[in-house]
């Protein structure tokens, strides 16, 4: 397997502060919330500049129950586990996170708040619609993300998971995609730029991103997204730092079981979704759902 890591932007590690301006310190009255703003409609860069999204209603919603600010810090996916087990304040990694054993050794995660599944885009319709597929291939990933490491897997010496089969008992199941060539790059936008050139036959990520990436393209058309039919959907959580605060957690925690009982999960989802693809030129101007508050003073 050959893995060519591509590195064609540096991305810089950049403080941004969303609904309350602080600065980028330790502050007992900050919850910095870790973040990658490539990732519609859970983060991404409205058109006045602020980094916006699901997972930032989530956190915007913690920090005014907690009385607190919310200081947001946009850095390379990689990075984002890292930064939150070492900061020495309140700290949470929000970022479409998926709940992996991997990731469990460096962080601890909040209760489930959505589910995707892993989708490949490519620039011919039924070409791909597994992981297998991939084999012999070249597949472009945003480094750090579940695509990543399953097809760099997958390449190798395969991605194995465990599932129960229709006698509800444990099997394994082991995914391959030999000599598939893995490209790394830092956001999904310069994934997608690849695949227009022509120099990656697809991308593995997940859904949701996959859809707004495709949307805003010059020609949605000329694209397709196919389930990766040999994998399991993936569930997204908010990280935190081990032993992190008790009332963070319980607070994250009560406001994703109110919001998913009382259907706000999903009408913000929508929203943003449809508010990324009108700010990128497709579709009309979403009205935000009853509740979700778009700015406030802590």
């Amino acid at each position: 397997m050959k893995k060519i890591i591509s590195i064609i932007a540096i991305v810089a590690l950049l403080c941004v502060g969303v609904f309350a301006v602080t600065a980028c310190t330790d502050d007992k009255e900050t919850i910095t919330m870790y973040t990658e703003s490539g990732f519609a409609p859970y983060e991404f860069v409205s058109s006045s500049g602020s980094i916006v999204g699901v997972d930032v209603a989530i956190m915007s919603e913690v920090a005014e129950r907690m009385g607190m600010k919310l200081n947001i810090r946009d850095v390379a996916f990689d990075f984002i586990t890292s930064n939150v087990a070492s900061d020495a304040g309140l700290a949470v990694g929000a970022a479409g996170l998926s709940i992996t054993d991997e990731r469990r050794q460096t962080v601890d995660f909040s209760n489930i708040y959505a589910s995707s599944t892993l989708v490949i885009v490519s620039a011919a319709a039924n070409a791909y619609d597994s992981v297998a597929d991939l084999a012999g291939k070249t597949v472009a990933v945003q480094q750090g993300t579940s695509g990543d490491l399953i097809i760099t897997d997958a390449a190798d010496s395969g991605y194995e998971y465990v599932t129960t089969d229709e006698n509800d008992e444990e099997i394994t199941v082991t995914v391959t995609a030999a000599g598939a060539t893995v490209q790394q790059y830092q956001t999904y936008a310069l994934c997608m730029t690849e695949l227009i050139s022509g120099r990656v036959d697809a991308i593995l990520m997940d859904k949701l991103p996959a859809n707004s990436l495709v949307a805003t393209a010059s020609d949605p058309s000329a694209y397709a997204i196919e389930d990766a039919s040999d994998l399991l959907s993936e569930d997204f959580g908010i990280a935190f730092k081990k032993g992190a605060d008790e009332t963070l957690v319980n607070t994250v925690n009560q406001v994703i079981t109110e919001w998913l009982a009382n259907g706000n999960m999903a009408a913000y989802t929508e929203y943003y979704t449809a508010l990324d693809a009108y700010e990128k030129g497709t579709g009309e101007a979403p009205v935000a759902p009853d509740g979700l508050k778009l700015s406030w003073d802590v």
